[in-house]
């Protein structure tokens, strides 16, 4: 089994894309983290400081798969993850003969701290936590009107697109209590939970929103369904919340119906309450006929819901939707039909979409061969550099000999010079990697292709950093220009005579003299 001292240098730089594994190196370089501990032989955690301190921790799974968690808004495979792995990299090697003993010695979990503790405890614990932090109290006790008076008070603010994290939060908080408390569920607090959804719909204005508010607003929504369904409700009654939630499609206007929808998820609980919602979607399905698909797409999660499988893959192949058939038909198993709906779709057309969920089932068959087939096409086709790297993985060093001589030369034959550029770079042949490199424009991949030319060909390095340098230079002032001045720094340091440094500092300086910001940080190299 793989574990944390397996972690390699490639395994870093294929996990993230070029220009996080760039800024998580800048991370690392500059110190930022600011601690690191191996908890056991497959997971590693740290502090890395960015805008703020942020918790990381990196685990290797049961199938030998780097999987990355972070505290900061992009929460996974960030440039905070990199610079850890980094970071871990560096050090790892006095840790080898450490890691089992670790094992021994790990911390108790909260829940298992818990676990030892007695009831009094627990409660005076828990009166101690609600007295620190109030707004909690809604996850032990829900009570309508002061649901109703938070959310007011909430939506009477307006909140900047840097603060919506922090309603988000709040808004959570309170319909986690609801949540928690379905034997308070009774129509009573449904009216409260309808009242606070119209306070929050009409001031939607009020958040300078980025689809994080439309997100919990679908959690919300199906909650409300969902207790409007607890509360036994006659057709009738049905009838008019079905037509409420239509309404509210029907008026919006900042894109929410997919939230509202989700009222009717939650509310659907058998093929009777199925007919209701489809004859009540009618008037909105014939307002948006360019959006057939989107209610086929509907109508089948109605039917996940309430376990129809049959009918669900009945509607999914005849409405042609192929890749929700396969996904549903690999979710129960049949993988021998999954793959059977593959081929006859890519038959009629090709779609790298249903290319990739036939490669997901040819591995879970175990059918390597076809597997190594399928990816190999996939390259042939789009010149995808991660299809490269998926069919490495793949192959043993023999089959890759093979593989790696057919991809050059096909990729050569359809002048797929960044393609080859990059192969040759995972090849470690960075000589090659750079004479294909000349007509590409990713500032971050060229950067990470220089720095690995530095030592053994300097010169080629050179060349590199004076094009990124003016690349830079022509992207702006500010943060560009800083990126320039750190350019021609490390041409100053490669460059042992100092003449390609010189010549390539005054071609900057007779070109650029009136950018004063520019000539400042130029000067000062």
């Amino acid at each position: 089994m793989k574990t944390i001292k397996d972690i390699k240098m490639e395994d870093v730089q294929n996990l993230f894309d070029s220009i996080i594994f760039l800024r998580g190196e800048e991370y690392f370089e500059e110190g930022c983290v600011r601690s690191i501990e191996p908890i056991n032989s497959c997971t590693i955690s740290g502090i890395v400081s960015g805008n703020q301190n942020y918790n990381v921790s990196v685990s290797v799974d049961a199938e030998g798969d780097i999987i990355c968690d972070c505290s900061c808004p992009c929460d996974f495979n960030c440039k905070h993850a990199a610079a850890l792995l980094l970071k871990w990299l560096s050090i790892k090697d006095k840790y080898n003969k450490k890691l089992k003993d670790i094992e021994l010695f790990k911390k108790e979990s909260i829940n298992q701290i818990l676990a030892k503790k007695s009831k009094e405890e627990l409660i005076e614990l828990l009166e101690t936590f609600i007295d620190k932090h109030p707004e909690l109290k809604s996850l032990i006790r829900t009570e309508g009107k002061e649901i109703i008076s938070k959310i007011k008070a909430l939506f009477s603010n307006f909140w900047d697109w840097d603060e919506v994290n922090d309603l988000i939060s709040q808004l959570e908080t309170i319909l986690e209590g609801i949540r928690r408390n379905k034997n308070l569920w009774n129509k009573n607090l449904l009216n409260d939970m309808d009242a606070c959804s119209h306070i929050m719909i009409n001031n939607v204005e009020n958040v300078h929103d980025e689809g994080d508010l439309g997100l919990f607003l679908e959690d919300w929504f199906e909650t409300y369904g969902d207790m409007f369904s607890a509360t036994k409700p006659t057709i009738k009654e049905k009838g008019l919340f079905i037509q409420k939630i239509v309404d509210l499609i029907n008026m919006d206007e900042y894109g929410l119906d997919g939230s509202y929808e989700k009222a009717l998820l939650g509310m659907c609980n058998t093929k009777e309450d199925i007919q209701l919602i489809k004859k009540g979607m009618k008037q909105i399905e014939s307002k948006y006929p360019y959006d057939e698909d989107h209610y086929k797409e509907f109508y089948l999660k109605l039917y996940d819901k309430i376990g129809m499988d049959d009918k669900y893959i009945e509607v999914a192949e005849q409405s042609g939707l192929t890749h929700i058939l396969v996904d549903k038909l690999i979710s129960l198993n049949r993988l021998n039909e999954a793959l059977e709906a593959c081929e006859k779709s890519n038959k009629k057309e090709f779609s790298e979409l249903i290319e990739n969920k036939k490669i997901e089932i040819l591995k879970k068959l175990g059918n390597k061969k076809e597997l190594k087939k399928s990816i190999f096409n996939l390259l042939k086709r789009t010149g995808n550099f991660n299809y490269f790297l998926k069919l490495k993985q793949e192959c043993s060093k023999g089959e890759w000999k093979k593989y790696l001589k057919e991809i050059v030369s096909h990729s050569k034959s359809n002048k797929r010079y960044s393609l080859l550029s990059r192969i040759y770079y995972n090849e470690n042949d960075f000589k090659d990697a750079y004479e294909y490199s000349k007509t590409m424009t990713d500032s971050n991949y060229l950067e990470l292709l220089a720095k690995k030319l530095s030592k053994e060909y300097p010169e080629l390095a050179c060349n590199l950093f004076k094009k990124l340098c003016l690349n830079w230079i022509k992207a702006g002032s500010g943060w560009p220009y800083k990126k320039a001045g750190k350019m021609l720094e490390v041409i100053k340091k490669l460059d042992k005579t100092g003449d390609f440094f010189n010549k390539t500092k005054k071609e900057i300086t007779l070109a650029h003299k009136k950018k004063y910001s520019l000539m400042h940080i130029i000067e000062a190299v």
